[in-house]
């Protein structure tokens, strides 16, 4: 009970004081990873017992499973917030980010799955609070991702209730409600525009957050369900699935490559490798998870290079121009323009980027279930047409930020310190794209924990 206590109040009084300190936001960011740090030193001394306890009328239980996955919310917390104290990225970024985990360690410690849902969607208000950052009239982005989750939480809920209940006649096809609900958390076509709308209006760091770090706890629930009830992956199921990828694929190819603006741009190739975990749903039970999570770690980080790259690029221009591409401010911060560049390309998967492992995994158990007739053939060729219009994309956001401008090359030299700094994580991101191994242990470290 003392354990649960700890871990669960803890981040929300930690929140009322980066609340107090809102006026100094560096400060604010600070307390917020000392916060995380200590949480995460102390869970990793804890013994978990496995034996379930009531908190609050809910059997809750503290499993090694569990327990990793909570691991790595915080470490990812940690890395977030000691970036915030370099890039303020908004008033209620620090304190929206700890109100969210502790809802979803909540909802990964209960064992019911409806009371799971629940708080997902309660921690989903409070990531929404980021996305705004305290923007007066900017609440678009904010408003359709808790939207996607309030439409995609009550359908979960009625297959939750026809699964346990087992009538003679099906209220509504679970497997059709649960393939929705699975697209309207992962942004699948049509319900893309969710996305498209928060990276239009969040700063890059609130967008790593709701985008790279939080999905993690949704996909764990997703796959212990359908682990449980492995009847819900019907022909119904699979079919939605593969249309919804297979077109969220091609439309967020084709809008890369056509992009008018740079927003757009990086929120449609984020939207590629969204898909791509959609398409972790057609895969065998293990196998998709672990790719599954694979790809999330490297979305991940994938967006910190992107963030990186975007913060340093906009010092020279804040506010990008929303009817063209940002011309020639790669020549002022080329930097931050390759963070920027590799992070994209690493979204995208290329060879010697993060994101390489996790893509290269998914698209090989794909096309050989294509070969054995098990999906349709032309998923992995839709997975790879995108992927390569994607990359189109990113060489012609490239072009545009390198274009030659008459002031181009005013102020382009960087400090020696932010130079040394760039140069050391384009490094790092090279060492653990050649060593891929990383993300398979931490993807193997989560495979109990969908058993």
């Amino acid at each position: 009970m003392a354990t649960l206590q700890t871990l669960l109040f803890t981040p929300l009084l930690a929140a009322l004081v980066a609340r107090l300190l809102a006026r100094q936001p560096q400060l604010m960011a600070a307390v917020g990873a000392l916060a995380t740090g200590v949480l995460w030193l102390w869970l990793r001394t804890v013994e978990p017992s496995g034996t379930a306890v009531l908190f609050w009328g809910q059997p809750m239980a503290l499993t090694a499973d569990n327990q990793a996955l909570l691991l790595i919310l915080l470490a990812g917390l940690v890395i977030l917030f000691g970036l915030a104290i370099i890039f303020p990225s908004g008033d209620w970024f620090v304190a929206g980010g700890l109100v969210g985990f502790a809802f979803l360690a909540a909802s990964l410690l209960t064992l019911t799955f409806a009371v799971a849902l629940v708080l997902v969607l309660l921690a989903t208000g409070a990531l929404a609070l980021t996305v705004q950052s305290g923007q007066a009239g900017s609440v678009r982005g904010s408003f359709r991702y808790a939207l996607a989750v309030l439409l995609a939480v009550p359908l979960l809920l009625i297959v939750n209730w026809q699964m346990e209940s087992s009538p003679t006649e099906w209220l509504l096809p679970p497997g059709e409600l649960a393939a929705l609900a699975i697209l309207l958390l992962l942004a699948g076509f049509p319900f893309h525009v969710w996305l498209l709308a928060v990276v239009n209006e969040a700063e890059p760091l609130p967008l790593t957050l709701v985008a790279g770090w939080a999905p993690i706890v949704p996909l764990a629930l997703l796959f212990q369900q359908l682990a449980i009830h492995p009847n819900l992956i019907d022909a119904t199921f699979r079919q939605l699935i593969w249309l919804s990828g297979g077109l969220t694929l091609l439309v967020a190819g084709v809008l890369a490559l056509t992009a008018v603006h740079a927003r757009r741009a990086i929120g449609n190739i984020l939207l590629l490798d969204m898909a791509l975990t959609i398409l972790c749903f057609t895969l065998p039970e293990v196998v998709g998870w672990e790719t599954a999570v694979s790809l999330q770690v490297a979305r991940f980080g994938s967006l910190l290079l992107v963030a990186g790259g975007w913060w340093l690029v906009k010092r020279h221009q804040p506010n990008w121009p929303l009817d063209r591409l940002p011309a020639g401010l790669g020549r002022k911060s080329p930097w931050g323009s390759a963070l920027l560049g590799v992070g994209l390309f690493s979204l995208l998967g290329l060879p010697f980027t993060l994101g390489f492992a996790g893509h290269w995994r998914l698209l090989t158990a794909v096309a050989e279930l294509a070969n054995g007739g098990s999906i349709p053939w032309w998923l992995p060729a839709l997975a790879l047409l995108g992927l390569g219009l994607g990359a189109a994309g990113v060489l012609r956001l490239l072009a545009a930020l390198f274009a030659p401008v008459d002031d181009a090359l005013q102020n382009a030299n960087a400090q020696l310190w932010q130079q040394g700094v760039v140069g050391l994580v384009l490094l790092v991101s090279l060492w653990l794209a050649l060593n891929p191994g990383w993300i398979t242990a931490v993807a193997t470290a989560l495979a109990p924990l969908i058993n």
